[in-house]
């Protein structure tokens, strides 16, 4: 089978081996290179290793940072929730362990004689009238007849409660007598908030009790 022929009737093949003489300036036709001894042939080109994209960081949702900030904002309100109950608690405490405390302050003075630091718990509605010597006859009298407070508790349940104003009841054991006795107190709280006794009877004896010593003035 013929080549494919170009102008001239020459073949393809002829014409290319005219053009490449002329082109190397000898007019002949450089010969082809051969293949050194013991190169392996390649017959297509070695792969070329693909390098990895970098994979882009996934953002957070914004779900999760919606989550964070509402259950930021639930422990806020639940601190300051807790922190009101607290105050209201401990206040409610205070003052409820106030007048308490004068009632125990007072007795607690009779008790050991210490009958000026009694009279100080007293309120105006009672200083006003009762001076501080007469207050210390009448308690020094108490304790010649029955015997000093050897203890004292608040009856259960005894206790009033009406705004500015609250009352109480204690058992009253005194050193001569057999059997104890109860003694009730009315408390006022003045201007400062400090809780005053308003009312004790007026008599820091025993009342309806039966068997008393006879006692001399």
């Amino acid at each position: 089978m013929q080549g494919r022929q170009g102008q001239g009737g020459e073949s393809w093949e002829k014409l290319a081996s005219k053009k490449m003489a002329a082109l190397n300036g000898t007019g002949k036709v450089p010969a082809i290179p051969q293949r050194p001894p013991g190169m392996v042939r390649v017959n297509q080109p070695p792969p070329t290793p693909r390098v990895g994209r970098p994979k882009r960081e996934t953002p957070q949702p914004k779900t999760f940072r919606k989550a964070v900030f509402v259950v930021a904002a639930i422990l806020l309100v639940c601190a300051v929730f807790g922190f009101f109950v607290a105050m209201n608690l401990f206040q409610g405490i205070a003052e409820g362990s106030g007048p308490a405390g004068t009632n125990t302050s007072f007795l607690s003075a009779l008790s050991t004689r210490d009958y000026a630091q009694a009279y100080r718990t007293l309120g105006p509605s009672i200083t006003i009238q009762l001076s501080e010597g007469d207050f210390t006859h009448q308690a020094q009298a108490s304790d010649k007849c029955y015997g000093a407070i050897t203890d004292y508790k608040e009856v259960a349940g005894s206790a009033t409660n009406d705004g500015n104003t609250q009352s109480y009841s204690y058992t009253i054991k005194r050193e001569h007598l057999q059997q104890t006795y109860e003694l009730k107190f009315t408390l006022v709280k003045d201007q400062d908030g400090t809780w005053k006794i308003s009312d004790y009877g007026n008599d820091l004896g025993p009342k309806g009790l039966k068997d008393l010593p006879a006692c001399k003035s």
